[in-house]
This record gives C-alpha cells, sequence and structure tokens, in this order.
C-alpha cells in the first residue's frame, strides 16, 4: 500500500486530521470508542483510491480531503455494526468496540459516524457525494440483509453471492471511485462517473474474493482472525459454491457434511480445505479474482501514464496479491 499511496499521502495525513476532529465529541464514553476506533482503522484503501481518482483529473482541494475523510467514516460505521452483528470480539487480531464494550455502544457509535458523515457532507454543500453516499448506504444494508439470507444455504449460486459482494464491499469502493471521478469539475460527467463506479466495484468484487479466500488458507497470525470463521457463521462464499459444483457426486456430499459443521476438529478442517482444492475452488476463486482485475485494468485505458494512474494499477494488485 506504500506505493498506491504515496502520490496523495499529504492528503491521507489531512485526512486523519479531519478525522480526529470529526470523531471528537462532548461526550466522554464517545471519545474513549472512537478513540479507539481511530487507533485500530486499516490501510484507507477506500479514501486513497477517492484520492488518486481525483487526481487523474488534477490538483486535490479541500473538497477532495473531506470526501475521503466522509468514506473513510462510513466505512468505519458499517464495519463496527458488522462487527457486531456478526457478534465478532477481534477484527485483525484487534478488540472491536462490540468486544471491548457492548453490541449497543456498537450501534450507537456506528450510527453516530453515519450522522456525523452525512452531516459533513450537507455543512460544505457536496450535494453529489452526499447523493452518492445516500444510494450506497442503502446498497450496504441490502447486502448485509442478503447475507442472513443466504446464511448456511449452500444451493446460492455464484450469481448471488456477487450480487451480495458487490453491496456489500464493491458498492463503497465504487462509491469512492465515483466520487472521485466528480470532483475538478467532474461532477457533471456523468459517463466518467459511471465509469469509475464500475471500476470500484470491480475492484471490490476481487478485494472481497481475495478475502473469502483467506477464511480458508490464511495464516491468522498474519490476518488477526481464526480461518473458518466466516464458514461457522454461515457465510457460504466462492471458494465453497465453485468446489460444490465442480464436484463430483460423492464428493459433493462430503462437501456438504462437512461444509455445514459449525465446529470443526482440525482433522475434519483439513478434510474439508482438501476437498475444496481437490475440487478446483480455490483456483476457481482466484481466476474469477485475476478476471475482476483485469476488468478493472481495462476501465482504465486511455488514462494518461501520470503517478496516480500507476498507483490506481498498483492498487489493482494490491487487491488480489495482499496476504491480509
Amino acid at each position: 500500500m506504500s506505493a498506491v499511496q504515496k502520490p496523495v499521502r499529504r492528503e491521507l495525513e489531512r485526512v486523519q486530521t479531519h478525522l480526529r476532529e470529526l470523531f471528537h465529541t462532548p461526550i466522554p464514553i464517545l471519545n474513549q470508542v472512537g478513540g479507539h476506533v481511530l487507533a485500530t482503522r486499516g490501510k484507507r484503501f477506500r479514501p486513497t483510491l477517492l484520492l488518486l481518482t481525483a487526481r487523474l483529473r488534477g490538483n486535490l482541494g479541500r473538497e477532495a480531503v473531506l470526501c475521503a475523510t466522509v468514506v473513510e467514516m462510513v466505512h468505519a460505521a458499517a464495519l463496527i455494526h458488522d462487527d457486531s452483528v456478526d457478534k465478532s470480539d477481534l477484527r485483525r487480531g484487534l478488540p472491536t468496540v462490540n468486544g471491548l464494550w457492548t453490541d449497543e455502544m456498537a450501534i450507537i457509535m456506528g450510527d453516530y459516524l453515519y450522522a456525523q458523515a452525512m452531516s459533513t457532507l450537507v455543512q460544505h454543500k457536496l450535494d453529489t457525494p452526499m447523493s452518492i453516499l445516500a444510494r450506497v448506504v442503502t446498497e450496504m444494508s441490502c447486502g448485509e440483509a442478503l447475507e442472513f439470507q443466504y446464511a448456511y444455504d449452500l444451493d446460492v449460486t455464484e450469481a448471488q453471492y456477487e450480487e451480495l459482494i458487490r453491496a456489500k464491499t464493491g458498492s463503497l469502493i465504487g462509491a469512492a471511485t465515483e466520487i472521485g471521478a466528480g470532483l475538478n469539475g467532474g461532477a457533471k460527467d456523468r459517463r466518467r462517473r459511471a465509469r469509475y463506479r464500475e471500476f470500484g466495484e470491480t475492484v471490490g468484487l476481487a478485494f472481497q474474493i481475495v478475502d473469502d479466500l483467506f477464511d480458508y488458507l490464511a495464516d491468522p497470525d498474519v490476518t488477526g482472525k481464526p480461518v473458518g470463521s466466516d464458514l461457522a457463521d454461515g457465510k457460504v462464499t466462492l471458494p465453497l459454491i465453485a468446489a460444490l459444483r465442480l464436484a463430483g457426486p460423492a464428493d459433493r456430499e462430503r462437501l456438504k457434511r462437512l461444509a455445514l459443521r459449525k465446529r470443526w476438529t482440525p482433522s475434519q478442517w483439513r478434510q474439508l480445505v482438501a476437498l475444496i482444492e481437490r475440487c478446483g475452488g480455490f483456483e476457481y476463486a482466484r481466476e474469477r479474482a485475476r478476471v475482476h482485475a483485469a476488468a478493472a485494468r481495462r476501465l482504465l485505458g486511455g488514462e494518461p501514464d501520470n503517478a496516480a494512474r500507476q498507483a490506481l494499477d498498483r492498487a489493482i494488485d494490491y487487491a488480489v496479491r495482499r496476504d491480509h
């Protein structure tokens, strides 16, 4: 991510400053929770993409930094709610808000961040970013609902899975790049905005497929998350969907029996992973991530070969090659 963020590092520092300001409240408990959230945030992938997309058209001003800040706040709110829904005590090996406090506090903090994000856009009359994020928060909520609908459903299709991850993950990344494309005088260029919305959503699909591979194959010491936790929560993702589709009758029945368990012995987990591997589920998922990455790269066609374009190329590589 260091090479990806290099062209916008100064602006990302300003984003961090704005986050500290917007997280501060007169309420001590909210300041405690907000301080924890700020201290445990990730790599700022979404604001980075927003700033890089805006940089393609020119210099970055205050509006770009504010929009990047708001996108990060919406992302933080979504993760806080997601952890509460999933009853997750850890994220990237660090305590979650609901783990340190309560589910009620997580709901309050997430709601506060959503409201503060929208208030910031209204205050600065950023109408186009406001309309984009209002749409996307709705889409993200639908993605969460679909996750409930498809829980433990081994008949879920690849198309249904992709619909879910496009709503839950791709939509906010697409919002970040669409907002970036609309800055520097680009708000009325609907064709360009639509292209960069598609770009971000496509990067998001590749990003989420790789995340779903981690649930089976990653080192928990690197990811900070135990393997199999998503499957134990009923999340049927592309490696398993593909393996079930490609398996012969006997292997398919074994896969179903193993996948529907909520706990596994080390031996049972090794059997499940080996079956998915043998049936081609992991390789199929890797190839789909590569296909989405290639599609995203094509959408950058025609952009000048400057530092921002090169960094966006690296961002695509990061989405599919990262190890956590």
